[in-house]
């Protein structure tokens, strides 16, 4: 006991008896002082006393919190640390760094991280790391990144990561990505990925850009200047089908609708999804590479009856806005057996079954046959 109180005594002997420190800079009529080590329990209760906001440390420990006017080497805090200047090299919080300065090193914080200035380094926080500057280097968070300015390095976060400049790095995020201007790179998420100019690679479910120089996979890929076409087609299932082609030439996604009207039975319809590529093979002919999956029912949907296509045709432009193409078409049907509601398989034709088994003991059942697939696009 007697120990801690000599303790708290010399704490109260530096705050009220500041240690007498070289004076390091003056700016703007204010007067920064420089100590190579300093302790603090709270902000002005340390050795540095009431200069605590008017010292730049060497190596600093802050029990509670602490208050200065930067670092230069290490800081430690059992809960804060506030610098109203730079920080550099090592910066440790249990709950947040506050610096209106600039971040060269590494930070960590158990909360967040917030820096008013720019990082050159790493920042690792439990849910946050928020900077008003550039990033050169790392950040990885809990739940969010944000940079107001530009990010050269890597983003990754549980949540989503947003850069109002421009990215150069990588991008990698639970749910999503967000990068208001260009892309250089890469951006991986769980869910969205957002950008203006790519220059690179996008991953996720959805994916959104202006323009892209390499290829947007996911389950929606939307490029403002990239690959829009509207499709009618006919096939031996269904005689009528619409469907939106959408992203790049070298990867796009397609979503598929029919109908086959019955004269004398409820209508048969189908939706599907699949995606595709389109090389180019000459001024104006490509081919076309796809596989789709559709959903065939009559009337309700209530039955497994799913028509697996893969396509390989030939795409003939027109002009810009409109092109024919046709090809032959490998098609695996999967369905349950047993079901009288199915409705009947071709519209017309009846193509060879190449090939027919059950599964699950006889409750699925699979056939094979070829087909052909033709129409027109437009856009």
């Amino acid at each position: 006991m007697k120990n801690l109180n000599r303790i708290i005594a010399v704490i109260f002997l530096f705050a009220l008896n500041p240690l007498q420190a070289q004076t390091e800079k003056e700016d703007n009529s204010r007067v920064y002082f420089h100590q190579d080590f300093q302790i603090s329990f709270v902000p002005f209760v340390g050795t540095n006393g009431l200069n605590s906001g008017n010292t730049i440390n060497d190596y600093s420990i802050n029990v509670l919190g602490g208050f200065s006017a930067g670092t230069n080497k290490l800081e430690i805090a059992g809960l804060f640390n506030i610098n109203r200047s730079d920080v550099k090299y090592t910066q440790f919080a249990g709950v947040f760094n506050q610096v209106n300065g600039k971040v060269k090193g590494a930070q960590f914080a158990g909360v967040i991280n917030s820096n008013l200035d720019s990082v050159n380094g790493f920042q690792a926080a439990g849910v946050t790391n928020f900077t008003t500057g550039n990033v050169d280097g790392a950040q990885i968070a809990g739940v969010l990144n944000l940079t107001t300015k530009s990010v050269k390095g890597f983003q990754g976060a549980g949540v989503m990561n947003f850069a109002v400049g421009n990215l150069r790095g990588t991008q990698l995020a639970g749910v999503s990505n967000f990068s208001i201007d260009d892309v250089n790179g890469t951006q991986i998420s769980g869910v969205l990925n957002f950008a203006r100019k790519v220059d690179g690679v996008q991953i996720g479910l959805f994916n959104y850009s202006d323009s892209i120089s390499g290829i947007p996979i996911g389950l929606l890929s939307v490029v403002k200047s990239g690959y829009h076409t509207l499709e009618l087609s006919t096939n031996e299932v269904m005689p009528f089908n619409i469907a939106w082609r959408t992203g790049v030439r070298p990867f796009y996604n397609i979503l598929i609708a029919g109908i086959r009207p019955e004269i004398e039975d409820k209508v048969t319809w189908s939706f599907g999804y699949g995606i595709g590529t389109s090389p180019r093979l000459g001024k104006k002919t490509y081919l076309n590479i796809e596989a789709t999956s559709e959903q065939v029912s009559k009337g309700e949907l209530v039955d497994l009856n799913l028509v697996n296509r893969f396509y390989l045709g030939f795409e003939y432009q027109i002009n810009p806005k409109i092109a024919v193409f046709g090809g032959p078409t490998m098609n695996f049907r999967v369905f349950e057996t047993g079901i009288e509601n199915h409705p009947k398989l071709f519209a017309y034709g009846n193509p060879k079954i190449q090939h027919e088994r059950t599964y699950d003991n006889g409750n699925i059942g699979s056939q094979f046959w070829y087909g052909i697939k033709a129409g027109i696009r437009f856009f």
